[in-house]
């Protein structure tokens, strides 16, 4: 059997680079290694520093000491050693300089910024109907409100011969000047007295009306978003009707009015007529 020379055989290129790599690895152990985004901000650091020293880092540890982003610079931190370490590699030319992120990661969301997408905005015709069951309460007492709320109540349940009767009886009670039609509570006890009736003796269209928006919720948000357009729609006409007003005010602002000329006096005789 023929004898093997060790000294003759050639080294792979795997095996050197796991022989150079091997005390990397070993001064490595122990370390806390940060997440992507840190390490690239850690990386750059430390390759910065070990190619201007020492200053460098305290100068950076001044500007950013308000910067969490740069927390790995105090002795305290978790990622301390992970930076020593990489300042290390880079001083002994063994750290791979790290890189910019590839175009390609980018480009989600490059693209609607560079091809932003048109909007139409939606203009609406007509104004939204107005609501049923909404009615702003005046400036009165808690207990003069209980009391025109109370007897729309009972209006809009025995009709409007419990009203005659509830005017005769109550002619000479002033807490009752609503039911007259020239007090100013009355427009709002007859709109109590609508909504009322509403409810207690509905409609065969309203009845209609709820059920669809009870199993077709997108009617209701269909609804919404109506009246949501037509208040935007309003701000902008209001928005440029202003924005007239104050260019028509400019304008007006600009005219010199002592700057003038006299053309002709024309003397009008007491016999003539305008």
């Amino acid at each position: 059997m023929p004898s093997i020379d060790m000294q003759q055989v050639p080294i792979e290129d795997g095996t050197q680079q796991t022989n150079e790599e091997a005390p990397a690895a070993k001064s490595s152990v122990g370390i806390i290694y940060p997440p992507p985004e840190v390490r690239n901000i850690v990386d750059k650091t430390a390759s910065f520093v070990a190619r201007n020293g020492p200053e460098f880092e305290n100068r950076i540890r001044q500007n950013e000491v308000n910067n969490p982003k740069f927390n790995f610079l105090q002795p305290t931190d978790a990622y301390h050693g992970y930076y020593q370490h990489k300042v290390s590699e880079f001083k002994e030319g063994r750290g791979q300089e790290p890189q910019a992120p590839k175009q390609s990661q980018y480009l989600g969301v490059l693209r609607p910024t560079e091809a932003p997408k048109i909007v139409e905005t939606f203009v609406p015709k007509d104004p939204p109907p107005e609501y049923e069951f909404m009615c702003d309460p005046p400036s009165i007492s808690a207990y003069d409100l209980d009391v025109v709320k109370l007897t729309a109540q009972f209006v809009a349940r025995n009709g409007r011969q419990f009203l005659t009767t509830v005017m005769q009886k109550e002619q000479r009670n002033f807490l009752f000047d609503f039911l007259r039609p020239q007090h100013s509570l009355f427009n709002y006890f007859t709109k109590l007295v609508e909504q009322y009736t509403k409810i207690l003796i509905p409609p065969k269209n309203l009845i209609d009306k709820l059920t669809k928006e009870v199993t077709q919720p997108k009617e209701i948000l269909d609804q919404v978003k109506y009246r949501v357009e037509w208040a935007k729609h309003q701000d902008r006409q209001k928005k440029k009707e202003e924005e007239a007003l104050e260019k028509e005010r400019v304008s007006y602002a600009q005219i010199d009015w002592h700057d003038f000329v006299v053309v002709e006096t024309v003397d009008f005789q007491p016999t003539e007529t305008g």
